[in-house]
């Protein structure tokens, strides 16, 4: 079954849209005077809003592999003294789908104020891609926008993004590090799946849901911090994230899905809120250093195998009075004396409870 879940996983690699019109230029540019750019506040020197800067790998003119993406015509293409300049004839307010995707010369980018939005696959299997800085003005970054972008090694996410779409940065196996800022509600399915150098993520307060698989197979991520914000987390989230050693769950989580924590083989200990009312299946699979885990007054419904092969867990504490709805084998393969403690008045219903009756020897009174 496990197989079969990374399986299905991998599904979203395989549906690429992105059709290369034409890619980039093997002829080095002759470049007229570049125009101008601006200065802001603290020095640092920005592009016009009729321009987009570059940098390549190999010296050369990168060509937009869509060119009528831009809500503005291209007038101009030109590399010099190990810069692109990309002039437009009017100011650019998006970077449209599909715009950059296999340009993999392309090393950075940097985008003048006037975009407000970074559509689909922008910048997909842009290998080079190092660095991107991403200006204020953008409120949207597009599924798919950095998908495959195997060298991007950090990103700023500006204050006026609210929405992190799907497969955003799906496979950026170099990113180590990102800080989603406060204006974000919602983060993607598989949003930042497979980022394997990735340790350590921010999530603000202004996030209520966490997508599917948003985070999984991000190996080295060693701890996490969910806000009370936060409703939902998706199946899978934070699957395969093997380094995961802290997680902390808002006291607003109503449900955490099918296999969100599974293979977490470094957790510890984990505290479901009370404001849980429901654990999915294989929601903590094969977390084998689990060694305690108190699960929240609310919660109606455990999952079949929610902690299956949890073989370091030797301490349940279950506070909900009723016993919760019970799924096969939720406590298969735990440590040898694994205790289930319950409240005291509790004990013979959890006994005779469906789910709960094959742990009768195990499950033990216990005052909150």
């Amino acid at each position: 079954m496990k197989k079969l879940f990374l399986l299905l996983a991998m599904v979203g690699m395989l549906a690429v849209a992105c059709t290369p019109g034409s890619v980039d230029d093997d002829n080095n540019g002759n470049s007229t005077e570049q125009s101008g750019g601006n200065n802001d506040n603290g020095g640092n020197v920005k592009p016009a809003n009729d321009e987009i800067w570059y940098t390549s790998s190999d010296g050369n003119i990168v060509t937009p592999s869509k060119t009528d993406v831009f809500s503005a015509n291209i007038v101009s293409n030109t590399y010099e003294n190990g810069k692109g300049v990309i002039v437009f004839d009017a100011p650019v307010t998006s970077i449209g789908d599909y715009a950059f995707c296999y340009c993999k010369s392309l090393t950075s980018v940097t985008i003048p104020d006037s975009v407000t939005s970074i559509g689909e696959q922008a910048f997909y299997d842009c290998k080079s891609l190092t660095s991107i800085t991403i200006p204020d003005s953008v409120t949207s970054i597009g599924n798919g926008a950095f998908y495959y972008c195997l060298s991007l090694t950090s990103v700023t996410i500006p204050d006026s993004v609210t929405s992190i779409g799907e497969q955003a940065f799906y496979d950026c196996e170099s990113l180590t590090s990102v800080t989603i800022p406060d204006s974000v509600t919602s983060i993607g399915e598989q949003a930042f799946y497979y980022c394997l150098s990735l340790t350590s993520v921010t999530i603000p307060d202004s996030v209520t849901s966490i997508g599917k698989q948003a985070f999984s197979g991000c190996s080295r991520l060693t701890s996490v911090t969910i806000p009370d914000s936060v409703t939902s987390i998706g199946d899978s989230a934070f699957h395969g994230c093997k380094s995961l050693s802290s997680v902390t769950i808002g006291n607003s989580v109503t449900s955490i899905g099918e296999y969100t924590f599974s293979n977490c083989s470094s957790l510890t200990s984990i505290t479901i809120p009370d404001s849980v009312t429901s654990i999915g299946s294989y929601a903590f699979y094969e977390c084998r250093s689990l060694t305690s885990v108190t699960i929240g007054n609310s919660v109606t419904s455990i999952g079949g195998y929610a902690f299956y092969e949890c073989t370091s867990l030797t301490s349940v504490y279950c506070k909900p009075t009723t016993p919760p709805t019970g799924g096969s084998v939720m406590f298969y393969n735990n440590a040898s004396g694994r205790k289930i403690y319950v409240p005291r008045n509790s004990v013979s219903a959890y006994k005779s409870a469906e789910g709960w009756s094959d742990y009768n020897s195990d499950i033990v009174g216990y005052d909150f």
